[in-house]
């Protein structure tokens, strides 16, 4: 029996010591690749301030020195996880002690790992964790070569960097922004504390779990963390218990990412795999800077979502968006336990009407909700919510403890919209909004919905007829009309079905009138229209359709806000929107950069100076006169289409251009009567440039030199006199040689006034296209397109 046990014995650890040669072998081999291996880090996607906005990544990641790791996280990690950590050489006989001794003392029921730091490290890095002999004596022997390989920091440095924390977030300095909104550098102890005691486990720890169990239990592993702190002497007790006591404040309570610029961060995304691939995205920290600016971008957001739930509510109330519950009383709603700030949606449960609104149960809360706060929903809102009723609310007002104050029927809408904004000088998009809620709809409406455009066309239209020789002053006619093509009809119509007689392109443009848009576009000729709206930068596809001059053609918002921006720059061409200004790989290395710059003179100055004025006509005293309220100089053009389906604003200051766009999906009517682009899409728009117009320069829209002006009647065409009313007088400029030759006289406005009188009852005037213009023929009009509106 002796001898047989020296024979085990000696078996034993001749086995013992070949396993360790072998295992050895293959450490050297793990450190060679510990060494490396460049961490998995984030892409960040960074605003024009350097703030970032979007991330990448497979796993949420910032890399920080251990100079940045604050001293309080670094004395609770190594209290509560390894209080050997300084002195032992990867292996913590302490720790071995006491998981044994927990072991046997609990009847071989706890079952403590004893892991240092550094064994940690080791199975962070190479996502092994089974409980096994052979891969504890794998992680004792590496975690012995690591230590004589790095020192304690650069270990500590390493683990910060790569642990992970919860919610996605892998390394402290993630971890830091996620939950406290801050970088790591600036924790104070008890944050410091928080993240330490997450380590353990993670999931359950996470504080923005929704469960109130784990909140609690968040805050009690804190505790414990702090306690540890206090036995390791690494904090005084009486400051313990100062902090124990203090509840824990995250940065977002609702526990939901802050998307500011979702669309744009998506159309970076898809540059990004397309030129590098996906793995590269995820992994490979690279830094994209983009054009956006954060503040303008938060204002887009709100003014696209504010607009879209008014435009929503003049639709109607829908019922089908109702749900009901079987037990008013005792139900419990999904996402009633979190944190409500004013701004957020919840659904409430209807417990009872009186004759002073309803009594609504969110969460804990009962609230006396006034009649006044369901009254957009119609007079049989009662009928449509009855006890136990759960339709979505608008928190209003809430209480210090995060709930409901007041609140406000609601819904989610069903209309879409969009908004683009750039600077017209150099084309960096400063704000995108693709549609209402990007989670729901990553369809980016500003670069992929093509619809059509309405009278924002007719910008165009004048634009190149000013180029052939007329004038804001020059008189078209604005009476029945019908184009021949042999046995092809068109016959546009005003949108208010009316006639107005002779009157002068500024008043024409001013009230969107369609009938003189499509007979200027004869006598400019279509070909020509279309060449200059290329010129300016709209590069969808304009069909050659005299219905083209009412915005028949499918045209992307970005096609409007390019060819818009043209007439910002004074004439030279806008340079392509783009939202990517430079890319950065992870060693500093550029990868990509641009630069916009106007293009060549593509209208004449003075030309586009009057397409300016007609523009600010329509802004100032037009179908755009709302925008007055702005107190700025603007310009800009309403668009409505036919049945009501698409509605549009496209308006310009010297430093901003930006459009905006109203209807469904489906195109289908947004609401009748009256869902036209002054009242659809120009208050969202307005909205935008209450927030912006103040961050840039307040300028006039400059007269190039040479121009001549007059007061002009913008009934008669004519030069103003005294016979003018001041109501009529428009002060407007002119290319040399080009002022009306005749006097606005008491004869002259008394026959525009007999004419205007007899135009909506006066005969067809029928003409084949062409007759008006020295072009040929262009091909017939499309049966299928319908006039379109404002």
């Amino acid at each position: 029996m002796f001898w047989g046990g020296v024979t085990t014995l000696i078996l034993g650890l001749g086995s013992l010591a070949i396993a360790w040669s072998v295992m050895s072998r293959d450490a050297d081999e793990f450190l060679t690749v510990f060494a490396l291996r460049p961490p998995k880090t984030i892409s960040k996607v960074l605003d024009r301030n350097g703030d970032v906005i979007g991330i990448f990544a497979e796993e949420h990641r910032v890399l920080i020195p251990y100079g940045d790791i604050p001293k309080a996280f670094v004395n609770a990690l190594v209290s509560t996880e390894d209080a050997d950590f300084w002195s032992h050489g990867g292996v913590s006989a302490r720790g071995f002690a006491r998981a044994g001794w927990h072991f046997l003392s609990s009847g071989f029921r706890r079952r403590e790992g004893a892991s240092t730091l550094t064994m940690q490290l080791i199975r962070t890095v190479t996502a092994k964790r089974q409980k096994r002999l052979d891969r504890k004596l794998k992680e004792i022997i590496l975690a012995r070569k690591l230590e004589k390989a790095y020192t304690k920091k650069q270990i500590l440095e390493q683990y910060a960097n790569e642990v992970y924390f919860g919610g996605g977030r892998y390394g402290i300095e993630a971890a830091a922004q996620f939950y406290f909104g801050k970088s790591a550098p600036q924790l104070n102890v008890e944050e410091c504390a928080l993240l330490a005691g997450l380590v353990q486990n993670p999931n359950w720890y996470n504080p923005y779990n929704p469960d109130p169990k784990a909140r609690a239990a968040a805050r009690n592993r804190r505790n414990i963390v702090l306690r540890r702190m206090v036995e390791e002497d690494h904090l005084k007790e009486a400051d313990a218990r100062v902090l124990m006591g203090h509840p824990i404040r995250l940065a977002r309570e609702n526990a939901q990412e802050e998307a500011v610029a979702s669309y744009a961060v998506e159309e970076v995304r898809k540059h990004l795999y397309e030129k590098y691939g996906r793995d590269a995205v995820l992994n490979g920290g690279l830094e994209v800077h983009t054009t956006i600016d954060s503040a303008w971008q938060q204002a887009a957001n709100e003014a696209v979502r504010k607009g879209l739930k008014a435009v929503d509510r003049k639709r109607g109330f829908r019922k089908d968006a109702v749900q009901f519950v079987g037990e008013p009383d005792k139900a419990v709603l999904p996402g009633w336990s979190r944190y409500f700030e004013v701004g957020d949606n919840a659904r409430g449960i209807i417990l009872g009407w009186q004759s002073t609104g309803a009594k609504v149960r969110i969460a804990k809360v009962t609230l006396d909700v006034p009649a006044a706060a369901f009254a957009w929903a119609g007079k049989d809102v009662q009928k449509l919510l009855p006890r136990g009723a759960s339709p979505l609310f608008l928190i209003k007002e809430t209480s210090d403890d995060g709930s409901p104050k007041k609140i406000e029927l609601d819904q989610e809408p069903d209309v879409e919209g969009a908004l683009l904004a750039a600077d017209p000088a150099t084309g960096e998009i400063r704000a995108m909004v693709g549609g209402y809620d990007f989670k729901k709809s990553k369809f980016n409406r500003t670069f992929q919905a093509e619809r059509q455009v309405g009278s924002t066309m007719k910008a165009f239209v004048y634009g190149c007829a000013f180029t052939q020789g007329k004038t804001p002053a020059t008189v078209v006619q604005d009476i029945p009309t019908r184009f021949t093509f042999g046995k092809d009809i068109y016959e546009p119509k005003n949108y208010e079905k009316d006639f107005w007689g002779p009157i002068s392109i500024w008043e024409a443009i001013r009230d969107s009138r369609n009938v003189p848009a499509v007979r200027t576009l004869e006598e400019a000729g279509i070909e020509n229209v279309m060449q200059f709206a290329r010129n300016c930068g709209v590069g969808g596809k304009v069909q050659p359709y005299p219905s083209m001059a009412l915005g028949s053609s499918d045209l992307t918002l970005k096609d409007m806000v390019r060819g818009y921006g043209t007439f910002a720059n004074g004439g030279k061409q806008a340079p392509p929107l783009f939202l990517i200004k430079k890319i950065v790989d992870r060693n500093g290395r550029v990868l990509e950069a641009y630069e916009g710059k106007p293009g060549e003179e593509v209208v004449d100055p003075q030309s586009n100076f009057q397409v300016i004025q007609c523009l600010q006509g329509v802004a100032q005293r037009g179908t755009g006169a709302r925008s007055n309220e702005l107190e700025w100089p603007t310009a800009g053009k309403t668009g409505t289409t036919d049945d009501h389906t698409d509605a549009w604003y496209i308006g310009f200051s010297t430093r901003i251009v930006c459009g905006a766009w109203v209807g469904l999906d489906a195109k289908k009517t947004i609401f009748r009567p009256g869902a036209d682009g002054a009242r659809v899409a120009l208050p969202i728009w307005i909205e935008f440039m209450k927030a912006t117009l103040p961050r840039t320069p307040k300028e006039e829209f400059q007269a190039p030199e040479g121009m001549e002006w007059a007061d002009i009647d913008r009934n008669t065409g004519g030069i103003a006199t005294s016979a003018t009313e001041p109501v009529d007088m428009v002060r407007l400029a002119f290319k040399p040689g080009s002022l009306p030759k005749t006097a606005s006289t008491p004869d002259l406005i008394q026959s525009v006034r007999e004419a205007r009188q007899k135009a909506p009852g006066q005969g067809v005037d029928d003409r084949a296209w062409g007759s008006a213009s020295s072009q040929p023929p262009t091909p017939p009009v499309d049966p299928t397109e319908k006039s379109a509106g404002q």
